[in-house]
């Protein structure tokens, strides 16, 4: 199994990795607003994404003091709505999926080379594009936004997101500490991301930003994807004794194969891509079973990984407890 890292001592206060929790589940919210004094009382919404035509969105917002703007990216859609729903369709399939073909990164320091998934590189251009829906709020993008009202004016960012957002949050991060050269008050906290990019796009970030932080439950299937070693590791030692991949079972055309086996055979795929986690405090952290799906059984070892993968059990690791928000994601807090 992944060894367990020994955490470093995080930051409190703003900003912090408790913030950015609550920012991460923020983002999955359906009455922003209104959510945002519940958990945030007295910071402002000043900028929030009009949903793109591949489901993704983000919020700006600003602190009471107004030395910080808040940028975070919502996560993937909820998966079961896949078939039915074509923001979640997208979201999982040309997203997060989307990691068999690769393109190259641009915004890296002078020299250096990397690459970041198809998927990943889809988000961020949806991301690019995204228009401000606030009535009567700013029309500039994100970028023109945060660097009109905070780099202009040395404040600090904070960007932040969960699962696919977080995984966004990363490639924005990136190009936005390239487009900014020398303004170094960016404060990155992802959750359950997966990794958006090849060992050049890790290093590279964790050279531009050192204060980051990255968060993974041990027990969470998507963070380990797709860097090949962790999914083999998790494959052979996730959920045991169960729900256990290995004695998890189908049988097609007469060929009977187990989930490892499937998972094994992606690995396998993915290994020619070198696909790399940020090492920049990027810390792991054991979370006990849903005792609710522990049987071996195809339909609880997923049961499982989506209960591993909701956003309350980071927050829990860091000592917060999250309000409910107004949301149909079975991620977030509601």
């Amino acid at each position: 199994m992944t060894a367990i890292k020994t955490p470093t001592a995080a930051p409190t206060g703003i900003p912090s990795p408790q913030t950015g929790v609550i920012l991460a589940n923020l983002a999955y919210s359906n009455q922003l607003a209104t959510d945002l004094q519940t958990a945030l009382p007295n910071w402002t919404l000043e900028w929030q994404g009009t949903v793109t035509t591949d489901g993704n969105t983000a919020f700006i917002a600003s602190d009471p003091s107004g030395e910080y703007y808040a940028l975070a990216f919502r996560g993937s859609l909820p998966p079961f709505d896949v078939l039915k729903d074509w923001n979640a369709f997208a979201n999982w399939i040309l997203e997060d999926m989307d990691v068999i073909t690769e393109q190259p990164w641009p915004y890296v320091s002078a020299g250096n080379t990397a690459n970041i998934s198809n998927g990943a590189n889809t988000a961020f251009n949806n991301v690019l594009a995204m228009t401000n829906e606030i009535s009567g709020g700013s029309t500039d993008s994100i970028l023109t936004y945060l660097q009109t009202n905070a780099v202009n004016n040395q404040k600090n960012v904070i960007i932040a997101g969960h699962s696919l957002g977080g995984n966004i949050a990363n490639v924005y991060a990136s190009y936005f500490a390239s487009s900014n050269a020398g303004f170094n008050n960016i404060y990155l906290y992802t959750y359950a991301a997966p990794a958006p990019g090849d060992s050049g796009f890790a290093q590279d970030l964790d050279n531009k930003i050192t204060n980051a932080w990255h968060y993974e439950n041990l027990n969470d299937i998507v963070p380990k994807f797709p860097v090949t070693i962790s999914i083999i590791l998790g494959a052979v030692f996730l959920y045991s004794p169960a729900p256990y991949s290995g004695d998890i079972t189908t049988t097609y055309k007469g060929l009977t194969v187990s989930l490892r086996d499937g998972i094994l055979l992606l690995a396998g795929a993915l290994s020619l891509y070198g696909y790399t986690q940020q090492a920049l405090n990027y810390q792991t952290f054991p979370n006990p079973l849903d005792p609710t799906y522990e049987t071996n059984t195809m339909e609880d070892w997923f049961d499982q990984a989506g209960a591993q993968h909701a956003l309350p059990n980071y927050a829990t690791y860091l000592g917060v407890t999250l309000q409910p928000i107004n949301s149909n994601s079975p991620f977030a807090a509601t």
